[in-house]
């Protein structure tokens, strides 16, 4: 099961970002609910305001086609939040969201949220900078789909995710997840992940990734770049 979101490449969650204390208190205002895998959280067109953090399991987003097709754009794991645009701008839900396994969403009604919003100065600022890293790696993703081949960008995908991994140089992922949210297909990802296992630079497991040198792969990336990485503090 992913616990990141793969368009925040080694983000920090929402909750982290959190003192601990305002933590609690956010995550004390919500309902928690339960769903089970496969099982609908919202429907894109929703409109119901509110703020939702991923308590445990995970959350597949997914845009559905009017032929009935269906593209992943990200999974959210623990910690995470989505809903905000509900909250600030009134806008309704632009994706399907999806339990992936057994999941459990603490729901914050929007009533409760602005009470603490206006209470809590600090949240503000918290909130900004988490939309705003995840605007920024969204945009860079959009960029890398233009300007890269897949090899590449599942190679910068890896590194990212690393960062903020909880085993040193391992994240977990599968390679069904990983063509979901990149819009190819299994056979593709399974020839770059190959591809980059066979330069020695990574390792492939059941449901994980090894890096095997994490400065090889830094400048593996580099050496394939169009542009020069950038630096995150």
């Amino acid at each position: 099961m992913i616990m990141v979101d793969l368009l925040e490449f080694g983000g920090q969650s929402f909750l982290s970002l959190l003192p601990e204390v305002m933590a609690e208190r956010l995550v004390s205002a919500g309902v928690a609910v339960r769903f089970e895998d496969g099982e609908t959280v919202h429907l894109r067109g929703d409109i119901r305001p509110g703020l939702s953090i991923v308590k445990s399991g995970a959350v597949r987003f997914s845009i559905p086609g009017i032929d009935g097709s269906s593209v992943t754009s990200s999974i959210l794991g623990g910690g995470h939040s989505f809903g905000e645009a509900t909250l600030f701008a009134k806008l309704p839900r632009t994706h399907d969201a999806i339990a992936v396994g057994a999941t459990t969403i603490n729901q914050i009604s929007k009533a409760r949220f602005d009470k603490i919003f206006d209470e809590e100065p600090g949240l503000a600022r918290i909130m900004l900078e988490a939309t705003t890293t995840r605007l920024y790696s969204v945009l860079e993703f959009m960029d890398d789909l233009r300007r890269h081949p897949l090899n590449v960008r599942v190679a910068k995908i890896i590194f990212s995710m690393a960062q903020s991994s909880k085993v040193e140089n391992v994240i977990e992922i599968s390679q069904s997840d990983f063509a979901f949210t990149l819009g190819v297909s299994r056979v593709s990802i399974g020839k770059a992940l190959a591809g980059l296992q066979s330069d020695g630079l990574i390792k492939l497991g059941y449901g994980k990734i090894s890096i095997a040198n994490y400065d090889q792969l830094n400048n593996w990336i580099t050496d394939h770049s169009v542009l020069a990485p950038l630096a995150r503090n």
